[in-house]
This record gives C-alpha cells, structure tokens and sequence, in this order.
C-alpha cells in the first residue's frame, strides 16, 4: 500500500510572527555579535534557509525585529494629557516583557547592528512621536520622551541592580511619569 507524504503548511504570518519573536528574544539577551541564525531558527522551529528567506540576512531579521519591538502604533488613541502615568503604567507591568532597550543596549558594540538601531528609533519611534507631540520642538521633546524610556525600562526591568523596595519602585515609577509628562507639557504651554 502506497502512502502519500503528509505535507505541513506553515502560516506564513505566524511562521513570521514566530521567527521576529525568537529573534527578539534572543537580540535581548546577548549581544548581535553572538546571536546566530542557526540559534534563532530552532529558537522559532524553523530551518535556517526559511529565516533567511523570510528576512534576506541576519542584518535584515535585526531590523525588522526591532521595527517590530519598537512602534508606536497606539499614539494617534493616546491623549497626551496623562501621558507619563500611562507610560510610567505600562512600562512597570511586570506582565510585560519590554524587549526594545536592551536590543538597543546590546546593538551598541556592532557597527551594522548600531547603525540599524539609530536608523530604526529615528524612523520608527522618534519621528512618530515628534509628529504626535507637534510643535515646538517635537523632534526634540521626542528624543528626550526616547532616551528617558529607553533608559528607565533597561534599568528597572533588565537590569537587576536596582533593587528597590515596593515604595522605592512606586517613587521612581512617579518621578519617571511627572519626567514624561513635563516633557509633553512643555509643547502645550507654548503652543497656547
């Protein structure tokens, strides 16, 4: 009795989907001088020649996996009244693994990988949120909203030195959102 061979479709979304979060995980965790292809396949279940298929090289995997990690794709949603305690909120949720500043952190020892990061954070972050905050100094206050976030997630969350008490993580938690909300207040005192 023949048999026909069982073929298994992959979905290409999830299959994608899969991959940039295997890719995430592992840009986070050690630097992309020592994340392999290889790694990152058996990571998302996949072979090597898929991932390349999917992303072209391992320069293109890192890039759209930090696009992926750091858009901001809820601002328009977003009053900006309110907006530090929002993102003090979301960036203290344990539940949350917040990938983008330790991919950050970890690009900065590579060429390639550093000139993706800056590329990325540029189009994919800052300028979104420049447009949103508006006049004046948007790209600035933007810039600023970035690296105060960007540095506040890497060493409350990634970074196991800061051990604070509950009350400790609540004060800082308050002075990050008052730091943010400044920021955005800023531009609408003088847009008035």
């Amino acid at each position: 009795m023949k048999t026909t061979p069982v073929i298994r479709r992959r979905n290409a979304l999830q299959t994608r989907a899969r991959i940039l979060s295997a890719a995430q995980e592992a840009f986070s965790r050690r630097s992309y001088s020592e994340v392999g292809i290889r790694e990152i396949a058996a990571l998302a279940d996949v072979s090597p020649p898929m991932l390349i298929r999917y992303f072209g090289s391992k320069a293109g995997l890192f890039e759209a996996a930090l696009i992926d990690a750091v858009r901001f794709e809820a601002l328009p949603e977003l009053g900006q009244e309110g907006l530090g305690k929002r993102f003090a909120q979301w960036f203290t949720d344990e539940e949350l693994m917040l990938l983008p500043p330790a991919m950050i952190a970890l690009s900065t020892g590579h060429e390639e990988a550093s000139a993706i990061t800056t590329r990325v954070a540029e189009e994919y972050a800052i300028k979104p949120l420049a447009r949103w905050l508006g006049a004046p100094d948007g790209h600035l206050r933007a810039l600023e909203i970035f690296m105060l976030s960007t540095s506040f997630v890497l060493y409350t969350q990634q970074l196991p030195v800061l051990q604070l008490s509950r009350a400790g993580k609540r004060k800082l938690a308050d002075w990050f959102a008052e730091s943010v909300q400044a920021i955005v207040d800023r531009g609408q005192g003088a847009a008035s």
